[in-house]
């Protein structure tokens, strides 16, 4: 018994850590827009040239990035985005307005 309540315990300190650096991503988010340059998959990246004039920026997406509409060259995309460690952009959402 004792073991079983260890072990939801434990669960829960991970699944409280976890949402806690969900969110200070979050809170450190910054926004992108622009226009979809070219899509690549496989590779999970997006390039982007931005409205701003700011040139074109990479952005890699994962498996808790929430993408909203269909990703195309030459879609025009907001994007939710953190820089990672390695100097990347991390997509935390992808929204393509509907047309």
């Amino acid at each position: 018994m004792r073991k079983a309540a260890s072990i939801v315990f434990v669960a829960a300190l991970a699944v409280l850590a976890a949402v806690r650096l969900q969110a200070e991503a979050t809170d450190k988010a910054l926004t992108a827009t622009g226009t979809v340059r070219t899509v690549q998959a496989s590779a999970r990246t997006v390039v982007v040239v931005l409205a701003d004039g700011g040139g074109q920026v990479t952005f890699v997406w994962n498996d808790d990035t929430k993408i909203t509409g269909v990703l195309s060259p030459g879609a025009k995309v907001t994007i939710r985005y953190v820089t990672a460690g390695t100097g990347g952009n991390l997509a935390l959402q992808i929204t393509v307005p509907r047309a």
